[in-house]
């Protein structure tokens, strides 16, 4: 199952590309998450759920600019698939397009720890959006 989400979520990243090459401000506009949202239809969008879920670790931090040297961007939007139980299941690039990311950034993320989303009280698998942006100082 996990190969599954790991190959849908690769797949879709791969293969999608951005209408018109336009940059976008907020990782809730990224490109690639309604795609992620039909491969994984089980999944609500954390930021959907009546309690979305929270980050309990720190997020990897990615030395020497990666993934921003690969994107050329100064957004870089990840989508995480959680389980029921905010167990880390699958991660990608949601933006932009086409960008995957290395087994050790995968890794990393994977290694996150969430709290459950919730719906009605009861925890639900979830797709959680994390934005990182750099600037140059």
């Amino acid at each position: 199952m996990k190969r599954l989400l790991v190959a849908a979520l690769c797949l879709v990243g791969c293969l999608s590309v951005q209408a018109g090459g336009r940059p976008i401000l907020s990782c809730d506009k990224a490109p690639l998450l309604p795609d992620f949202e039909k491969q994984l239809p089980s999944h609500v969008l954390g930021s959907a759920a009546d309690t979305p879920p929270h980050i309990t670790s720190q997020l990897p931090r990615f030395y020497g600019g990666a993934p921003f040297n690969r994107t050329h961007t100064s957004l870089v939007c990840f989508v995480v698939a959680l389980d029921a139980t905010g167990k880390a299941e699958a991660a990608a690039i949601s933006y932009p397009a086409g960008v995957q990311l290395t087994p050790k950034e995968r890794a990393a993320l994977l290694d996150t720890t969430w709290s459950p989303a919730l719906s009605h009280g009861h925890p639900v698998p979830s797709l959680t959006s994390i934005s990182l942006s750099s600037s140059i100082r």
